[in-house]
């Protein structure tokens, strides 16, 4: 199943669940049906010609190791 992120209408309450798409959750806080489904947000990640790649030797001055991530030269 899904995990999708609600918004209780009653108590104004946002809270993520597992769900099928067709399910309409209870509320975690007060219990109420009456929620709305709410739009989920990703986070998306690319490269950049200002920035050194690991595969063109790394990043100067990294030792966190993070290379395999792709975050290594985040700032």
């Amino acid at each position: 199943m899904p995990l999708f992120e609600f918004k209780c209408n009653k108590c104004n309450m946002v809270f993520e669940t597992l769900a099928k798409p067709e399910e309409t959750p209870e509320c975690e806080y007060c219990g109420s049906n009456d929620v709305s489904k709410l739009l989920s947000t990703f986070a998306a990640h690319s490269a950049s010609s200002d920035m050194p790649s690991c595969a063109q030797g790394g990043c100067p001055g990294f030792t966190g190791g993070a290379c395999g991530s792709g975050m290594c030269c985040g700032k």
